[in-house]
C-alpha cells in the first residue's frame, strides 16, 4: 500500500509540475544574460582544452559557476542555439528538484501526504518560473539538485554514523553545489538545523562533523565576493550604514513571505526601495520581529515550524544584501530553495487540520480537499501565465513596463529586442524614453547607435557608440561594434586599431581577433591575418566566422591544405561559404 502511495505521489507531482511549466518550452532566448551566457559566449560553443580551463578559471557575468557552464557547454554541442533544448534542461532539472524535496520531507516527517504537498507546492509555485523559464537562471535548478541531494544524503549519515560513505558523498554533492551558484553556502548551518530537527545528541562529532563544510562555505564565499567586486557589482560605502542594511533585509524577507502567500505582479525587475522611504522600510522590520518572535514561542510545541521557518531565513541570508550587491535588492529567483521552508510549513499545518478529530470529520476534510485542489488549479494558472511572459524579449520587458513604466532597463531592453525585429521606429522610441529616465545610461547610446547603424547613418552611430565608451571604457560590445561600422566601409586600418584597444581590455576577447584576421586580410597582409586567425580560432573553436576568415587567409597566402580544413570546419559549424570560394579552393587543390 505504502508503495502504490509513493508511486501515485511522485506520477502527480511530475504531472502537475510539467503541466504548469509546459508553455516554456515554447519559449526562445531573451536578451536578458542570455546572450552573454549562450548566443555571445565563445566558451560553450566549443569542447577544447582552453575552453575547459577558461570555464574552471574565470567567472562569468559575476559569477564563479563552472558546473553551470559545463552544461551550457555539452548543451551547444547538441542544440547549438535552439532554445528548445536548454529549456527542457531547465524543466527536467525543475522536476527533479520537486522529486527531492519529495524523498527529504518523507524522511524528515515521515508523512507522505506532508511529502506530497511541499514537492507539489513547490513544483508549480509562480515564484519559480524565473528560476525555470529562464534558461540564464539554469544555475538556481542545479544548485538545489546538488543542495537538497546533499542533505538527503546527510539523512541517511545521521541515520547509520558507521557508514561513512553518505557523509563523504554528501560532500562531494555541496562541492558540487557551490560549483553551480555560491547560494549552497548556506548547506552547513542547514545541517545543523537537521541535527536539531531530528533531535541529534549534541556531542563532539556535531561540529567536527561541519567542519569540512563550513571551510568549503568560506572559500566559495570569498571567491563570489571577489567575483562581484571584479565587476564593480558592490555598492558604495553609504550602502553599508548599520540602518540601512537592517531596513534593506527586513523589507526583502517580509516581500518574499508576502509573495510566496499571494504570488501576483510578479516581474522579472524589481525597483529598489528608494532612501526617501526609510521610515516605510522599518515596518516591514516590525513585522518581521513580531514573525520572528512567534515563531520562537512555537518551540515549545513542535519544532517544526522552527525548522520551516530557520530553512527560509538561513537559505535566503546571502541575497538580503548585508553586502549591497549589484542593482537587484529583491528577485523572484532568490526564494526558490528558500521557499521550500514555508511550503513544509504549510503542508503541516493542512496535514493537522486534516487529521484533528472534528464533529464532523469526512465534511472537514472534503473542505480541505477542495481547498487544496482550488489551491493548486490557482498556482496553475498563475505559473502558465507567467510562462508565456517569458515567451521573448518584448513580451518580458512590456511585462515589466506595465508594472514599472519608469524602469529603464526595460525600456532599453525591450527597445534592443525591437531592434533585433528590425521594428526601428519602435526601438528609437523605446530607446530615447530610457535616456529621458537615465541620461547616463550608456548601453541605450550603445543601442541607439546600433540603430542608427541599421538605417546607414554611420556617422551618428559612431558618434553614439563613442559616447559609451566614454562612459563605460571596458565596454567591449561597443570595440566590436565600431570594427564592423568602419570595416564595412573599408576602413581596415581603423579596424586593426580599435581591436587591439579591446585585446588590452582582454586579452582572449575572441571576436577583436577574428576581426582582427578579417582586417589584415583585407590589407593583404595574409601572414599576420593568420597569426590573428589562428590566436581567434583558440580563443573561440565553436565560431564558424573565426574558421571561415581563417581559411581565406591561408588561401591567399597559398596554404591551401589548411585553407580547405578550417573552410570544412567552418561548414560543419553552420557557416554558409560562397560557391565562387569553394570552386576556387578545388582549382587549387
Amino acid at each position: 500500500m505504502k508503495k502504490l502511495k509513493t508511486i501515485f505521489s511522485i506520477s502527480l507531482i511530475l504531472i502537475i509540475t510539467f503541466a504548469a511549466f509546459f508553455p516554456c518550452l515554447k519559449n526562445g532566448f531573451v536578451n536578458w544574460d542570455d546572450d552573454r551566457y549562450i548566443i555571445e559566449n565563445p566558451v560553450i560553443q566549443g569542447l577544447s582544452a582552453y575552453n575547459i580551463k577558461q570555464i574552471f578559471t574565470s567567472s562569468f557575468v559575476g559569477n564563479y559557476q563552472p558546473v553551470t557552464m559545463l552544461s551550457y557547454l555539452f548543451e551547444y554541442g547538441f542544440f547549438k542555439l535552439d532554445p528548445f533544448g536548454y529549456h527542457l534542461t531547465n524543466l527536467i532539472l525543475h522536476l527533479l528538484n520537486c522529486l527531492l524535496i519529495f524523498w527529504l520531507i518523507y524522511m524528515l516527517s515521515r508523512r507522505i501526504p506532508v511529502a506530497l504537498m511541499t514537492a507539489i507546492l513547490f513544483g508549480i509555485h509562480p515564484l519559480h518560473v524565473e528560476s525555470v523559464a529562464w534558461i540564464s537562471e539554469r544555475k538556481d535548478v542545479l544548485y538545489a539538485l546538488f543542495f537538497l541531494a546533499a542533505v538527503i544524503c546527510y539523512c541517511y549519515y545521521l541515520r547509520d554514523k558507521e557508514t561513512r560513505r553518505y557523509y563523504y558523498l554528501s560532500l562531494a554533492l555541496f562541492v558540487l553545489s557551490l560549483l553551480s551558484k555560491a547560494m549552497a553556502i548556506t548547506l552547513p548551518v542547514i545541517l545543523l538545523l537537521i541535527d536539531y530537527y531530528l533531535r541529534r545528541k549534541r556531542d563532539k562529532s556535531l561540529f567536527m562533523d561541519k567542519i569540512p563544510f563550513f571551510i568549503l562555505s568560506f572559500v566559495f564565499g570569498a571567491i563570489a565576493l571577489v567575483s562581484q567586486y571584479s565587476i564593480g557589482a558592490v555598492r558604495d560605502e553609504s550602502s553599508f550604514s548599520f540602518l540601512n542594511i537592517i531596513a534593506v533585509s527586513g523589507y526583502s524577507v517580509i516581500f518574499y513571505l508576502n509573495k510566496i502567500f499571494m504570488p501576483v505582479e510578479l516581474s522579472c525587475l524589481y525597483p529598489p526601495p528608494r532612501q526617501e522611504d526609510f521610515f516605510l522600510l522599518l515596518l516591514p522590520c516590525v513585522i518581521f520581529i513580531i514573525l520572528l518572535t512567534a515563531v520562537i514561542l512555537s518551540a515549545k510545541y513542535t519544532r517544526k515550524i522552527i525548522f520551516g521557518s530557520g530553512f527560509f531565513l538561513i537559505t535566503i541570508l546571502p541575497v538580503l544584501q548585508f553586502i549591497p550587491i549589484g542593482e537587484t535588492v529583491v528577485a523572484d529567483r532568490y526564494s526558490y530553495i528558500p521557499s521550500l521552508g514555508i511550503f513544509y510549513i504549510l503542508a503541516e499545518g493542512l496535514f493537522w487540520l486534516y487529521s484533528r478529530k472534528m464533529k464532523y470529520p469526512r465534511f472537514f476534510q472534503c473542505v480541505i480537499l477542495a481547498l487544496l485542489i482550488w489551491i493548486a488549479g490557482f498556482l496553475m494558472s498563475l505559473t502558465w501565465q507567467r510562462c508565456l511572459v517569458w515567451k521573448d524579449s518584448l513580451s518580458l520587458w512590456s511585462d515589466v513596463l506595465k508594472k514599472y513604466p519608469d524602469s529603464a532597463t526595460a525600456y532599453n531592453n525591450r527597445g534592443a529586442g525591437y531592434l533585433t525585429k528590425k521594428e526601428y521606429a519602435k526601438a528609437y522610441d523605446d530607446l530615447m524614453t530610457a535616456l529621458k529616465i537615465n541620461q547616463n545610461y550608456h548601453e541605450a547610446y550603445f543601442n541607439l547607435g546600433i540603430l542608427y547603424n541599421s538605417r546607414g547613418d554611420y556617422g551618428e552611430a559612431i558618434k553614439l557608440i563613442n559616447k559609451t565608451l566614454q562612459m563605460d571604457p571596458g565596454y567591449l560590445k561597443a570595440y566590436d561594434m565600431l570594427a564592423v561600422i568602419y570595416g564595412s566601409r573599408g576602413k581596415h586600418s581603423e579596424v586593426i586599431t580599435i581591436c587591439k584597444k579591446a585585446i588590452q581590455i582582454k586579452r582572449d576577447h575572441a571576436q577583436a581577433y577574428i576581426n582582427l584576421c578579417g582586417a589584415y586580410g583585407n590589407l593583404g597582409n595574409f601572414q599576420e591575418a593568420i597569426v590573428y586567425g589562428k590566436k581567434a580560432v583558440a580563443f573561440s573553436p565553436g565560431s564558424a566566422l573565426a574558421h571561415m576568415n581563417l581559411s581565406a587567409a591561408y588561401f591567399y597566402a597559398g596554404e591551401y591544405d589548411l585553407a580547405v580544413k578550417h573552410c570544412g570546419n567552418a561548414i560543419a559549424l553552420g557557416h554558409e561559404v560562397s560557391p565562387e570560394f569553394l570552386e576556387e579552393l578545388k582549382d587549387r587543390i
